[in-house]
C-alpha cells in the first residue's frame, strides 16, 4: 500500500516491532484497523505510545459513555476544521446507533438531546473562548482528556495527512475510500483503565494535571506533554524561544495562515527560522506545513530524520495544547 502520510515514511504493521507493534496491536483490538492517522507517528515510538495512551485512557476506557466522548471529539474536530476526524467521529456516532444525531450535526443542526447539545457546544468552544463545562469536576478527566488529545492529534494529522483525505464511513463492509482505510471496532467495549501505562515505561514525565491527578489519564497526559517538549531540543535556544512566544501570544488557538509569522521569524537567521516555522505552524496552522517547509528544515542538519520530524511537529502541536489545557482546566 502506498503511504498517504506526508513528510516521513511510516512503519507498516507488517514491519512493526517493539513498542510500535504493541501500539498497533492495542489500537487494532480496541479502536480501529491501522490507517494513516495511526501510522503517521510510528517513526517516533515514544510519541506514538504516549499519544495512544492518552487517547485510550481518556476516550475509550472509563465510566463516561462512549457516545458522549464521541460527541466531544467531534466538536473539537469541527473547531479545528479537520474533515478527516469530523467524518471519523460522525462514523463513530453512527456505529453507536445514533445515525440521526450524526445526520443532524453533519447538517449543522443542534442535537435534540440537551445534554449532548451542551457537550458539543463546549467541545467546539475549546478551540476559542471556552464556555462553562457541562459536566461535574469529578468527571472532568475523561472529557478533558478526550478534548485535549483531539486537539493534539488534529494538529499532527493536519500537518501530516493530505488535504481532503477522509476515512470514509469506517464500519466493516462499507466501500473503503482508499486502500488501507481504517475500520472501526466495537466502541462499547468495557476496557480496563491503565492497560497502556506499561508503554510509558522509560518516557519522560512531569506533573500530572490537577483535573486527572492519580488517574491513568493524568499519567498519559504528563508523559505526552513531557515527551513532545523534547522536540524543542531540535531547535536553537533562540528559535525555541520564538516558538514558545508566538504560540503563547495566540494562546494555542488555530488561525489562518498569513503574514503574521513573518515578523517573529525575521529575528532569526534563516537556518534557525526554518525549524521554528515548522513548529509554529504545527501548533497554530498545521494545514499550512508544506513539503518544502520540512525539507528546508531537514536540510539544515543531515542528522535530522523521520524520527526528528515527528518530534518537531508534535512539539509545536503539544505546545499549543498546553495553552488550551490551561484555559480549560477547572
Amino acid at each position: 500500500m502506498k503511504s498517504l502520510v506526508r513528510h516521513v515514511t511510516p512503519i507498516s504493521p507488517d514491519r512493526a516491532t517493539g513498542v510500535v507493534a504493541e501500539v498497533y496491536a492495542q489500537v487494532n483490538a480496541e479502536f480501529s484497523s491501522i490507517g494513516p492517522a495511526v501510522m503517521m507517528m510510528s517513526p517516533s515510538p515514544e510519541l506514538m505510545a504516549a499519544g495512544w495512551s492518552l487517547m485510550r485512557e481518556a476516550q475509550l476506557a472509563g465510566a463516561v459513555p462512549a457516545l458522549e466522548k464521541g460527541v466531544v471529539a467531534l466538536g473539537v474536530a469541527q473547531a479545528n476544521e479537520l474533515d478527516y476526524d469530523v467524518q471519523a467521529f460522525l462514523s463513530v456516532l453512527r456505529l453507536l446507533g445514533r445515525a440521526e444525531l450524526a445526520d443532524t450535526v453533519e447538517r449543522g443542526g443542534r442535537p435534540a438531546d440537551p445534554a449532548l447539545a451542551a457537550l458539543l457546544r463546549w467541545a467546539v468552544a475549546t478551540g476559542g473562548d471556552p464556555v462553562a463545562a457541562p459536566f461535574a469536576a469529578d468527571r472532568a478527566a475523561e472529557y478533558l482528556g478526550t478534548a485535549l488529545f483531539t486537539h493534539f492529534i488534529n494538529r499532527v494529522a493536519a500537518a501530516m495527512l493530505p488535504a481532503g483525505l477522509t476515512p470514509g464511513s469506517m464500519p466493516a463492509g462499507d466501500e473503503p475510500p482508499f486502500e488501507g482505510a481504517p475500520i472501526l471496532r466495537d466502541l462499547d467495549q468495557d476496557l480496563r483503565p491503565g492497560a497502556t501505562l506499561p508503554l510509558l515505561d522509560g518516557l519522560p514525565t512531569g506533573e500530572e494535571p490537577a483535573w486527572a491527578r492519580g488517574l491513568p489519564i493524568g499519567t498519559a497526559y504528563a508523559a505526552l506533554a513531557a515527551t513532545a517538549a523534547q522536540g524543542a531540543g531540535l531547535l536553537t535556544p533562540a528559535a525555541a524561544g520564538v516558538v514558545a512566544d508566538v504560540i503563547a501570544e495566540h494562546r494555542g488557538r488555530r488561525r489562518p495562515f498569513g503574514d503574521w509569522l513573518d515578523a517573529p521569524l525575521s529575528s532569526l537567521p534563516d537556518q534557525e527560522a526554518a525549524g521554528a516555522r515548522v513548529a509554529i505552524l504545527a501548533g497554530l496552522a498545521p494545514e499550512a506545513v508544506t513539503d518544502e517547509d520540512v525539507a528546508t528544515w531537514r536540510a539544515t542538519d543531515r542528522r535530522f530524520s523521520n524520527h526528528c520530524t515527528v518530534y518537531l511537529l508534535a512539539h509545536g502541536a503539544m505546545t499549543a495544547v498546553t495553552h488550551i489545557e490551561a484555559a480549560l482546566a477547572p
